[in-house]
């Protein structure tokens, strides 16, 4: 029996460590039990760095104590912090939708399969970790550690780097508070959008007494967790009855690792700010729909030209969170869409007289995105030969036959003799018109032994291909519908219309 497509590999859970209470994502009981884990999370990396110097030096652009580990314009810390970034971008730890680097522009491509996010925000173009970097520098590090140099420099910084992803998660979960907000009072948030009133934002999204209870939790929980506490459950260094003290009262000869007050400032100066900060941004972006990844590079890149031609919005229409995001790779294009920083991708499918490109056909193999539209540039066919992109999306199901359409699919098939012809007699006998076909070899764990890129005239839903389609299968090993579409220019508002609508998105 044929086995359709070739499975994507799914995130076995949601990106955030699932509630204890089982409500959704964007729930407040869910919210804040996120937000409660992640000031456990803040708190002790605090109070780690805490127990080293300032050592000013690890912060120093070309320091000569380590110009065999960073750059002549970096310093320890931000070589540190790159380095640490790149590791965990292969492991796609930026492809989730919680996850924000420093360094996005610098890191090399995930080593694992990418996985497909469950769409929960808008694509946005948030990243507030520029400032949570001056930030840490200039305040918290002052705040939290003593001055003077230990030698400490290593462990200093492996802090540091703890402090600020940690700092960086919190502050970008705002952007998950945001929704929530948006999705209990739209009709609020929309005219405070559409009137680009960041004021009116601001004042909306805050709540003072939450404020207020997160600044209390924070004290107490700092006041416990920098506590040495023993296991007959007294604290070194006080009496039974200090030992009982509540964090509203810390008594003067408490033997703390890190004075609370501290962390609650932090908290109440700059966390909390930048959170709503983040939300604000996210919210002004909100109602954008034209987030579109492209393959670069910029300069003189088809897949940039055709992005600019048919999706740049109109200068009088174009809105804050309205824009095209360039990616590396095809990879790049797919990671975008797939983690919902983008609606659609633009990869590049075919140039000169090369074929349809290994890497495209690799994607299209392993990820269910769905091809809807098919780009050609005049300018570079002149140029260099016949050059085509495909739009690629999250779909739920392919759209409706226009009378006009072209279908590409994925076949596999055992390389034995007679079994290509078998299976083309298939469209032949129901006068399906293949116009393009492409041996490669098959993906693995497929079945197949020799894989086949085909376009042909039709739609998978009319009468004779969804015939031809049907008698395929007892000679396939797969057969993947990568998408049917309308031929000709494509229709921008229709694509990014049916790239947001919420029954066109999984999960």
């Amino acid at each position: 029996t044929a086995r359709v497509g070739v499975e994507l590999c799914r995130h076995p859970a949601l990106f955030m460590p699932p509630p204890t209470s089982g409500s959704h994502p964007l729930s407040l009981q869910s919210i804040r039990e996120t937000l409660i884990r992640q000031e456990d999370t803040i708190i002790f990396a605090l109070i780690e760095r805490a127990q080293y110097r300032a050592n000013d030096v690890c912060y120093q652009p070309g320091a000569r104590a380590f110009a065999a580990i960073a750059g002549p314009s970096e310093s320890f810390l931000e070589s540190m912090l790159l380095e640490t970034e790149r590791m965990h971008a292969r492991v796609r730890r930026y492809t989730s939708p919680d996850e924000h680097a420093f360094f996005p522009r610098a890191l090399p491509p995930p080593s694992l399969p990418l996985l497909d996010f469950p769409a929960l925000l808008h694509p946005c173009s948030v990243n507030l970790n520029p400032q949570i970097l001056e930030v840490y520098l200039h305040k918290v590090l002052p705040a939290v550690t003593q001055p003077g140099d230990d030698t400490q420099h290593g462990s200093s910084v492996v802090a540091d780097v703890a402090v600020l992803q940690a700092i960086s998660k919190r502050v970008h979960y705002g952007l998950f508070v945001a929704e929530s907000k948006f999705r209990a009072k739209p009709e609020e948030y929309t005219a405070l959008i559409r009137g680009n009133d960041e004021e009116g934002i601001m004042r909306l999204l805050t709540n003072t007494a939450v404020e207020e209870r997160v600044l209390r939790r924070v004290r107490r929980k700092a006041f416990t967790f920098g506590q040495d506490i023993e296991a007959d459950e007294s604290v070194l260094g006080l009496s039974e009855a200090e030992s009982r003290c509540g964090a509203a009262e810390v008594p003067a000869s408490a033997p703390l690792k890190l004075d609370p007050e501290a962390i609650v400032r932090l908290y109440h100066d700059f966390i909390i700010p930048l959170t709503k900060e983040a939300e604000v941004a996210y919210l002004l972006q909100r109602l954008g729909n034209t987030r579109v990844a492209f393959h670069g590079p910029v300069e003189n890149g088809p897949c940039h030209r055709l992005a600019v031609r048919h999706f740049e919005p109109p200068p009088a229409t174009a809105s804050s969170g309205s824009k095209l995001i360039e990616c590396e790779s095809a990879l790049g294009v797919y990671e975008a869409v797939l983690s919902n920083r983008a609606f659609l991708g633009i990869v590049l499918l075919e140039q000169a007289d090369l074929g349809v490109l290994p890497a495209a056909k690799q994607l299209f193999a392993q990820y269910p995105l769905q091809i809807v539209a098919e780009l050609s540039d005049a300018a570079a066919d002149r140029a260099a030969g016949r050059t085509r992109c495909v739009v690629v999306c999250k779909r739920n199901a392919l759209p409706p036959p226009t009378g006009r359409d072209k279908t590409m699919l994925l076949l596999g098939l055992l390389d034995a003799p007679g079994n290509l012809a078998a299976a083309l007699t298939s469209f032949t006998t129901h006068g399906v018109n293949v116009s393009y076909i492409q041996s490669s070899a098959a993906p693995p764990g497929s079945g197949a032994q020799v894989a086949f890129f085909i376009e042909l005239a039709g739609h998978a839903r009319d009468t004779a291909v969804a015939h031809a389609l049907a008698e395929l299968q007892p000679l396939a090993a797969f057969v993947k519908v990568l998408g049917s579409f309308a031929c000709g220019a494509p229709d921008r508002d229709a694509l990014l219309g049916a790239a947001t609508s919420p029954s066109s998105t999984r999960g």
